[in-house]
């Protein structure tokens, strides 16, 4: 993840804010900081992600970032790294045993539940991680593993095992996931950022 300057930093943050509360302002932004450690750990994710490629800031103020997302993350119970791409908009509904692998990708508007694991497997002695697209939610206890792509406006159901491709539009759930429907992701993603110039 990477900003090219500090507007492009506060959209994304904006962003993030926006899946949580529907609004972008200061008072939502102090008041969501506060009382809920999943947007705490994303925003000093972000914030590290910032510092990390910028020379003073990685001296100064990179560490201070990266124990609070630390803290944070404890609180959520979730692993999860500044270098990982990861698009704007991401909302994590309920904390606990959350494990996104540094090199997965999630697009915008994503969503994440308890239990969730975005990990890899090894291949030819190669490590091969997701692709995860945009609008997507993942329902509690759902795993996506290896070198797949999921396609945006997806639902993956509570406890699914997904291993193979997803097209996009698609409703999955199992072990091993298949494909229960093309109906979307619809309302469970909830509060999707629409862009600063599309709001009100």
């Amino acid at each position: 993840m990477t900003f090219e300057n500090k507007e492009a930093l506060r959209e994304c943050i904006r962003a993030d804010l926006y899946r949580y509360t529907a609004r972008t302002d200061r008072k939502a932004l102090r008041r969501c900081r506060r009382s809920s450690a999943g947007f705490r750990m994303t925003y000093y994710m972000r914030l590290c992600a910032y510092a990390r490629r910028r020379t003073l800031a990685k001296l100064f103020l990179f560490p201070f970032y990266k124990l609070r997302m630390r803290r944070a993350a404890a609180k959520v119970g979730a692993e999860m790294h500044e270098s990982m791409q990861i698009g704007k908009g991401l909302h994590i509904a309920h904390s606990g045993c959350i494990v996104l692998h540094q090199d997965a990708v999630l697009g915008e508007n994503v969503s994440l539940s308890h239990g969730v694991t975005v990990g890899q497997t090894i291949r030819d002695g190669r490590v091969c991680v997701p692709v995860i697209g945009s609008n997507v939610y993942i329902a509690p206890g759902a795993k996506v593993i290896g070198d797949i792509r999921v396609g945006d406006n997806v639902a993956i159901g509570a406890n699914a095992v997904v291993t193979r491709d997803v097209p996009s539009g698609a409703v999955v759930a199992g072990c091993p996931a298949r494909v229960l429907s093309m109906n979307g992701a619809g309302e469970y993603v909830q509060n999707p950022y629409p862009g600063r110039q599309a709001q009100p």
